[in-house]
């Protein structure tokens, strides 16, 4: 995959140089920071034209190729890889830092001492994060059947839970750097169930759910939209309220009309891409669930 960027300054000083085409390696912060970092792009830059008291443009072409297995391994003692690690610190809006070498291998056009120089530094940079609390604008359950706990059964068996089956419909608005085709492949998430602002319970999605979406480019005027849909089936709902679910119950039996359960979740998403499988961890939801009649 390919990536642009210009940088734009202002060069206030009595210097002129031309600096010619240089190549660089682009690394992330491995599990540990005593671990050598793990290359994932490499990064050229167009000749440069230093001019004194003008403005100078700097236009670098990136490219990352297929991501390396060390970027996506699990650390020691952790349910987190280097790339979960980098991504939650850019998803929590925080600065997550690249490191930045010249290329130990140069280009024909770089004189060798430039190269030398460049290969013997690393650069830490800052890349600039973004939260995503509100990537998802649309999250749903449709086809609900609620299934009521079986009143006999043992205060502790699954069977003493109301169970929930479905279809997951998410609505994600993607960020305009996200130009490029990714596929869900599966959802899982964390859900409190509420009524009426009371918390009813949790329902239990821990496990991966399979999931297909499709993706709308963005256009001049709107952004990329990710639709998502998965199916589940016999979810337990934990219930942590006794009291709110009695009075759910009753509204169903005696109400006539359908009930609405607020959701509030951190979803992880997997994602295939032309780089290969990202997990999105811990993104923020919140949305309805209309529970009919059981009959």
């Amino acid at each position: 995959m390919g990536a642009e960027l210009s940088i734009s300054a202002y060069n206030d000083y009595p210097v002129q140089i031309d600096i010619p085409p240089l190549a660089f390696e682009v690394f992330v912060p491995n599990c540990n920071l005593l671990d050598p970092a793990i290359q994932v792009a490499e990064a050229i830059t167009a000749p440069v034209v230093l001019r004194p008291k003008a403005r100078v443009i700097i236009d670098v072409n990136g490219t990352l190729q297929e991501l390396p297995d060390s970027l996506t391994a699990h650390c020691p003692n952790s349910e987190s890889s280097p790339l979960d690690m980098f991504l939650k610190q850019y998803l929590n809006g925080g600065d997550a830092v690249v490191f930045v070498r010249g290329k130990r291998q140069p280009l024909d056009s770089t004189p060798g001492w430039i190269s030398d120089i460049l290969s013997s530094i690393n650069v830490p940079i800052p890349f600039p994060g973004r939260t995503f609390d509100n990537l998802i604008r649309d999250f749903s359950l449709t086809d609900v059947q609620f299934s009521l706990p079986d009143p006999l059964a043992d205060p502790d068996a699954p069977e003493s839970n109301p169970t929930v089956s479905g279809t997951i419909l998410v609505t994600a608005g993607l960020p305009s750097q996200m130009n490029f085709a990714i596929n869900v492949t599966s959802v899982r998430a964390n859900a409190d169930v509420f009524y009426t602002d009371d918390k009813l319970g949790e329902l239990n999605l821990h496990k991966w759910q399979d999931a297909n979406s499709t993706m709308t480019r963005a256009t001049p005027n709107n952004e990329a939209i990710l639709e998502i849909e998965s199916r589940i089936a016999n979810a337990p709902l934990n219930v942590t309220n006794g009291d709110v679910l009695t009075e759910v119950i009753q509204k169903l039996l005696f109400g006539g009309e359908p009930v609405d359960l607020e959701v509030k979740a951190l979803v992880d998403i997997r994602v295939d891409t032309i780089l290969g499988q990202l997990t999105l961890k811990d993104v923020p939801a919140e949305g309805k669930i209309p529970v009919k009649r059981p009959y």
